[in-house]
């Protein structure tokens, strides 16, 4: 249980400045008008990313574990050159573990893994910067960048956790920035395949919102099947239906917090968790909220109606899939930070601290739990332990619903 105390003391620390962020705000605004924001910038990253890295990695010597072991496991037989999902197991696309591979050319370590993801992070930041010049002001996107970089689930996920999913965010706004500035909408489409090939299988969910929100489909989407066709030509050849199998095999998973693992006791069961039936209305769901998203929001400039979209599907995604979990915040935690997060608001900024705490705290007491599902209401009661959990899932899954409203009412006042 220390990793759980760990990530509760340093929610805390967070949320403190976070909190100091938001009430000084008044004078820190002006400040950052007269201020350099490339280095203001590279100083408040150096200061909450790396000196994080370096204290507790290399100073305190800790290991990373969780999904550490299995993305260093995967990069070590990709560094071996040997094929993924043929000569190895991955659950991740085809290209995410030669990408952790890179990393341990330099650095036979989990560590090497993580500097990586904060690397990428912070190329993340970076371009979502740039994405947002146009209807966000300079001052304002870099207090935002400030508070995104102090976040409990921004810091906690990225320093601790090595997690990726922040990649899905880049690739796509990359994709847009590379469209905007050849003119070639088919860039678009390859895009989309070099997402798809790197991230996670997921990824396709954003398919339906881009068709209605980018033009000439046709010409990019043509794009994305001919390039996707080959390079699942390639991966077929090599792998058979693997490529396919194993990836899906995430989605049988039965994880922690969603709708169903919040009113499966409460139902004594009787929803059936784990059918495979909840898998596909949670995929419909997940794209037709996205597509009505983009439908109605189709006038507006692209980085608003896309922002709105991203954040519909993969905050959906995060409470309708049963295989879905908290860490999931960190898909949309940078649109929902830059563009829809009011920090003048004081309601929502306590909503906004809360949801970033319970979603860093709560999965790692369930992973030290075992992983328990609830079946019937005994088995909430059945340890302390458990009523603390299922209590922070039920946290975690309100605040969710709260934001997905939020954004959805904010952006429709836009149209």
């Amino acid at each position: 249980m220390f990793v759980v105390v760990a990530k509760t003391i340093i929610a805390l620390l967070c949320t403190f400045v976070v909190g100091g962020l938001v009430w000084y705000q008044t004078s820190i605004l002006p400040w950052l008008q007269r201020q350099n924001p490339r280095l203001v910038l590279l100083g408040a990253w150096m200061v909450a990313r790396i000196l994080p890295f370096v204290v507790i990695f290399i100073v305190l010597d800790f290991t990373p574990f969780s999904d550490l072991d299995g993305f260093f496991n995967q990069a070590k037989e990709a560094v071996q050159l040997k094929m993924v999902y043929r000569d190895f197991y991955c659950m991740y696309s085809p290209f995410f573990p030669y990408i952790n591979g890179l990393a341990l050319w330099f650095w036979l370590d989990k560590k090497a893994i993580i500097l990586l993801m904060i690397l990428i992070e912070g190329l993340t930041l970076w371009t979502t910067n740039r994405f947002y010049e146009p209807v966000v002001e300079a001052h304002e996107r870099l207090y935002r960048s400030l508070i995104y970089l102090f976040l409990p689930g921004a810091l906690v996920l990225c320093v601790f956790g090595g997690q990726e999913d922040e990649w899905m965010w880049l690739a796509l706004i990359a994709t847009y920035l590379l469209w905007q500035r050849t003119r070639q909408v088919a860039w678009v489409g390859v895009g989309l395949v070099i997402g798809f090939l790197l991230t996670k299988a997921v990824f396709i969910l954003v398919g339906p919102a881009l068709l209605i929100l980018i033009p000439k489909p046709l010409k990019w989407l043509s794009a994305a099947v001919i390039f996707g066709v080959l390079c699942l030509g390639i991966l077929y050849h090599y792998t058979e239906w693997e490529w396919l199998e194993q990836p899906l095999h995430e989605a049988a998973t039965l994880r922690a917090p969603n709708w169903l693992s919040v009113l499966n006791p409460l139902t004594f069961d009787v929803l059936g968790a784990g059918a495979k039936a909840w898998n596909w209305i949670g995929l419909l769901l997940t794209t037709g909220i996205g597509a009505l998203t983009a439908y109605r929001l189709r006038n507006l400039d692209f980085r608003l109606s896309f922002s709105a979209a991203f954040v519909m599907i993969f905050g959906t995604m995060m409470v309708a899939q049963q295989s879905a979990y908290s860490n999931y915040i960190f898909i949309f935690l940078l649109p929902l930070t830059f563009i829809w997060v009011d920090f003048r608001n004081r309601r929502e900024v306590i909503w906004f601290l809360i949801f970033n705490a319970l979603s860093i705290v709560q999965p790692s007491l369930w992973w030290r739990l075992k992983s328990p599902y609830y079946r019937v209401p005994s088995d909430i009661w059945a340890q302390p332990l458990y009523l603390l959990d299922y209590a922070m899932q039920i946290g975690v899954v309100i605040c969710t619903f709260y934001f997905l409203r939020m954004v959805w009412q904010k952006s429709l006042r836009l149209v």
